[in-house]
């Protein structure tokens, strides 16, 4: 070796030995005064073998469980960024199954419906004919679907592409809609002109017709529809024969609130008198059992029958500021009763109960003077008469007034009670109004909610777009030209069979 090589080593250790003691802005200084004082040759020279440095496929070299837990850090969006990088990149992110599960599971996605059957129903095969690999890769494939097409569908929303809308699925000319309500796969109508009817979907073809009184909230059974009226009165009606069965009379204002239980031995309602009632049955005539008359200080506008024993009755009577579990003998005497107070100065709006569930209430809350709402879900004990507040916040629209129209497990949908237009979606594990549901026109919304209904609400638990046929109903309301919409499932909401 040369004297001149030798120096040259030797000079090159001590600058690098120098080099590795600087911090990290001293070091990028150098590098940059070092790209600065050279020629073509070295810049040539760094440009290719930069690449080998900077531009290394280091997911590729990592072990599979390294690799999951750096991908766990980025969010959907950003996975779909790294899947566009290159093949090799995109096969490794898609064979994460779990990645895709949990996102299109916090998504909004029912992701329980994905099974070997649904894979294989994708082909047309048999899980025979798939081997365990092929099975694997359907399923990866199927998670990132579901989990694309529940962001499509929430984006939908506010597009107007997910849901279609019958302005004109109900008109009756100068007749105003007191009631709109969902049973039994119909559309249900009480109005001014003092009928009751039921109405086919998707068609709007009257099936029934009935003539009661003027009409503030309804609930139908198999065989009978039980009316509460402006009149102070509720009322049942046989729904074979058309014919007025009962009339319950003792309020002494409006009756906003009817319910009944499923064996129909007993009805309760609830009133502009601040009173509540449970009603008995007898062949020809109604027994009133029992009067609630010292619990409410304002309208009593919702009353809700839950599962009860032999023994007794359990349900819940429901005002502005209070709302009151009973448990209560089938002769009227009251066993107990559990009470939960509105978050003063904050008042309760609106009440509703999961079907699949008549123990997990949710409601809407309204503070006045701040302008801001808030959403809260109770637990009812099935065993005992208590109610517990597992779930309450803010919802994230300023001045909005919400009224609550359904809920499940994973989304609200509330409307706004001042502006009476469109539904706001909303994810109730993260707290947050994700998507908008535009309505033409402004709905005629009551101080019960009687005359704006969601129709599908199996959603709520979860897109599972098997379900989500274009006839099927996802909400109607009475508008402000006196005519009923209707909207359904978009024909592009389809199911992929997943």
């Amino acid at each position: 070796m040369s004297d001149s090589s030798s120096s040259y080593s030797e000079w090159l250790q001590q600058t690098l030995s120098s080099y590795t003691k600087l911090n990290d802005s001293d070091k990028n200084a150098t590098l940059t005064a070092l790209i600065a004082a050279s020629g073509p040759s070295q810049l040539y020279e760094l440009y290719n073998r930069l690449p080998e440095f900077v531009l290394r496929d280091f997911i590729s070299s990592l072990p599979a469980e390294l690799v999951t837990n750096i991908l766990k850090y980025l969010d959907g969006q950003h996975l779909l960024v790294c899947c566009q990088v290159c093949s090799s990149w995109n096969d490794i992110i898609n064979s994460h199954t779990r990645l895709w599960y949990q996102l299109a599971l916090d998504a909004g996605a029912d992701v329980t419906v994905v099974g070997d059957s649904n894979l294989s129903k994708e082909r047309d095969v048999t899980n025979a004919d798939l081997n365990k690999s092929e099975l694997r890769l359907q399923k990866e494939n199927i998670y990132k679907r579901l989990y694309l097409k529940t962001l499509a569908t929430l984006k939908g929303f506010s597009t107007q592409t997910k849901i279609s809308i019958q302005n004109e699925f109900i008109d009756k000319g100068d007749w105003r809609f007191t009631f709109v309500g969902y049973f039994h796969g119909h559309i249900v109508t009480g109005c001014d002109d003092h009928t009751v009817q039921v109405w086919d979907i998707p068609s709007g073809k009257p099936l029934i017709s009935i003539a009661t009184h003027s009409v503030c909230c309804l609930t139908i059974t198999k065989t009978h529809l039980y009316t509460a009226s402006f009149n102070a009165n509720a009322d049942s009606w046989d729904l074979c024969s058309r014919q007025h069965c009962q009339t319950f009379c003792g309020h002494t204002s409006a009756v906003l609130a009817v319910d009944v239980t499923p064996d129909e031995q007993f009805l309760l309602t609830g009133s502009v008198d601040k009173t509540a009632k449970l009603w008995g049955f007898k062949k020809y005539s109604s027994d009133l059992i029992r009067t609630f008359d010292d619990v409410h200080e304002d309208w009593v506008f919702a009353v809700k029958f839950l599962p009860s024993d032999e023994d007794n009755l359990k349900f819940l009577t429901c005002d502005s500021t209070l709302c009151s579990l009973w448990l209560v003998r089938r002769t009227g005497e009251v066993v107990s009763s559990f009470r939960i107070q509105s978050d003063r100065p904050s008042l309760f709006a609106s009440f509703y109960h999961m079907p699949q569930d008549p123990f997990q209430m949710f409601t809407c809350l309204w503070e006045e003077h701040r302008k801001v709402s808030w959403l809260s879900k109770y637990t009812i004990q099935h065993k005992k008469c208590v109610m517990e507040r597992v779930l309450h916040f803010q919802i994230s629209m300023e001045t909005v007034k919400a009224y609550l129209l359904g809920a499940g497990l994973k989304f609200a949908v509330i409307m706004c009670s001042i502006s009476r237009k469109d539904f706001h979606v909303i994810d109730i594990p993260r707290k947050t109004v994700v998507a908008t549901i535009v309505t033409p026109d402004f709905c005629m919304l009551t101080r019960n909610g009687s005359t704006v209904t969601l129709c599908d609400t199996s959603w709520l638990n979860g897109f599972n777009f098997s379900t989500m046929k274009n006839t099927t109903p996802v909400f109607a309301a009475s508008v402000a030209r006196n005519t009923v919409i209707l909207g359904t499932w978009a024909e592009n909401s389809k199911s992929d069979d997943t």
